[in-house]
């Protein structure tokens, strides 16, 4: 117990004399599961033109190297991984637990096949595009083995097999973890008859969530390439992780769409509407429908759906491995393309000081910013939770509203749109933190080599991108959004304060965080949760929502005032801001 409380090197790797030495490459190839389970299939592998051995040699070692990676899904163990052992294999209890709250949805709606089996679908097929983000993504995109395994004589054939098999594994691992307890209990509320084809059409969804991610992929690789490339498969993934958030609202949503009319009653079978077939995950619940009911509206339909989504699956997943594997070299392509600049970035860069070359540090923290996939990928989506944030608050306060009231007079007269545009500055204490990682901090050991170099001008204009780039576009776009439900002038007044107490926050946060020299450090998982991001997001909270309440209690001419004076002040106040900071940039002690 006493080993609790010892403290702990920073460079130790977790482990203890007391647990088992890391897993080995011959370790792994003699006893893993997967491995294992994979021999089962040898015949049928062989026959088709797949080299056995050359397959299970690479399976083995693409998992070994996932194990020794410290950054393949380490989110899941917040940095404190085992020596050699699977981060993502550790970490399927959080999913397996989560689960278990998906049966819910089998007790609320025990008549209602689509709606109480489509939420365990949908909830199953967005936390796998989620993981699809965290890991398969490395796996799926990975180019460095490609042109090692041509020169050694491995077939197309077999390397696309191998790697097939390698995204199985955490396909097949996820599905146990997070179907395991929904298919158990829809034998218990469906019966014996209804859990078996639960059973099936969850595996045949599973299948065609793999084919959709592949065929997602193998486009866009096939259209672009270079820098857009990236900055394309950024975008996918950011979009992924945004509409996971959002699908977690979708049960509250579609009840209270019920209960005002909006759609049928949830607590008995629906029948098909168009939403069904936009939303594909719902075609999987097409045949315990109509196991249920007995009609072809809307269970057959469904079922057809299903059908023809698993035909094509059928045909196009081939080609599309095909088609994924041969342009994976796209990804090393530097990208050469110029860089364009926008008519918003000029307009902002001119109001930044000309002293001091501030306006050339900010078009630097600027463009750092456009390039960094991974900097994107680890703040726009917190960004995005501004609009997630209101869907949240506002769902629950349309609920309270009650039945009777009109849904459209309902939303005009919620407090919510008064302070949505602050919701924005959530992702701000995110954005500023992570500004201290990047890809090749070795670069920033040029800016030691100059002599009285001001570290302020740096440090500043990278501050300010924060906010110019990415807080202010997302406050005044919710504010042109609340237009729509409130007065015009009111919603302008809320936008203006949303600004300046944007700013404001974004001045406070760079201050806290002040010790670290921008762009300067090698991303490692599980440094985000430290006291100055804590603190940050307390202060961030109490700045936004103290102003955001009295903003919307105050006439709006006066809120308007008040964020003019506010935004004006703020921005004169980071002109002359972190004159005296005090970090190390890289390199800078070679110099001593």
């Amino acid at each position: 117990m006493m080993n609790l409380f010892k403290k702990k090197n920073e460079l130790d790797d977790g482990s203890t004399p007391n647990e088992p030495a890391p897993d080995t490459p011959d370790d792994l190839l003699g006893n893993s599961r997967w491995l294992k389970f994979f021999d089962l299939f040898k015949g049928f592998l062989t026959r088709v033109g797949v080299d056995y051995p050359q397959f299970r040699l690479i399976v083995g070692y693409k998992l070994y190297m996932d194990a020794v990676d410290p950054s393949f899904m380490s989110t899941l163990d917040n940095g404190r991984r085992r020596a050699g052992k699977n981060a993502f294999f550790r970490g399927l209890w959080v999913y397996a637990l989560v689960s278990l709250m998906l049966i819910l949805m089998l007790s609320i709606y025990p008549k209602n096949a689509i709606m109480g089996l489509g939420t365990i679908m949908l909830f199953y097929t967005f936390m796998y595009m989620t993981v699809l983000v965290q890991a398969f993504s490395g796996s799926l995109l990975d180019v460095r083995d490609v042109g090692i395994l041509e020169t050694r004589g491995v077939s197309e054939k077999t390397r696309s097999a191998a790697q097939t098999a390698h995204i199985l594994v955490y396909v097949l691992s996820l599905f146990v973890a997070m179907m395991t307890a929904p298919i158990v209990a829809s034998f218990f509320f469906l019966g014996i008859p209804g859990g078996i084809v639960f059973l099936i059409s969850a595996l045949v969804l599973m299948l065609v969530n793999y084919v959709v991610s592949i065929g997602l992929y193998a486009i866009v690789l096939h259209f672009f390439q270079g820098e857009q490339l990236k900055n394309i498969l950024s975008m996918i993934q950011i979009f992924i992780i945004v509409l996971s958030v959002l699908m977690y609202q979708m049960p509250n949503i579609l009840t209270q769409l019920s209960a005002r009319g909006g759609i049928p009653d949830l607590n008995r079978p629906m029948p098909f509407s168009w939403y069904m077939a936009l939303i594909y995950p719902f075609w999987f619940t097409g045949p315990n429908d109509w196991l249920q009911t007995q009609q072809f509206n809307a269970g057959g339909i469904l079922t057809l759906f299903m059908l023809v989504a698993m035909i094509i699956s059928y045909f196009v997943y081939g080609p599309a491995m095909r088609r994924l594997t041969n342009n994976l070299s796209k990804l090393n392509e530097s990208g050469e393309e110029p860089v364009h600049s926008g008519i918003f970035f000029r307009a902002m860069r001119r109001l930044v000081p000309q002293d001091k070359d501030q306006r050339t540090f900010f078009t630097l923290s600027w463009r750092m910013m456009q390039a960094d996939g991974d900097y994107k990928m680890r703040v726009y989506p917190q960004m995005a939770m501004g609009f997630i944030m209101i869907i949240i608050f506002l769902v629950p306060s349309i609920s309270n509203s009650g039945e009777r009231t009109n849904l459209w007079t309902a939303l005009q007269q919620n407090f919510i749109w008064n302070i949505a545009p602050l919701f924005s500055t959530i992702g701000i204490v995110t954005a500023v933190y992570f500004l201290r990682f990047s890809k090749n901090p070795a670069a920033m050991k040029l800016f030691a080599t100059i002599p009285a170099f001001d570290k302020s001008v740096l440090y500043r204009e990278a501050v300010r991108t924060v906010f110019v780039r990415l807080a202010a576009p997302i406050m005044i776009i919710v504010g042109v959004i609340t237009m729509i439900f409130i007065p015009p002038l009111r919603a302008l007044a809320n936008t203006v304060l949303a600004l300046g107490l944007g700013l404001l926050i974004t001045i406070i946060i760079g201050s806290l965080m002040k010790s670290t020299a921008p762009y300067s450090t090698v991303f490692q998982a599980g440094q985000v949760n430290s006291g100055a991001t804590i603190g940050g997001m307390l202060i961030a909270m109490a700045v936004a929502g103290v102003g955001g309440v009295a903003g919307g209690f105050l006439p709006w001419w006066l809120t308007l005032i008040a964020g003019v004076i506010i935004l004006v002040g703020s921005w004169f106040i980071l002109n002359h801001s972190y004159n005296h900071v005090n970090f190390t940039l890289p390199g800078e002690t070679d110099f001593e």
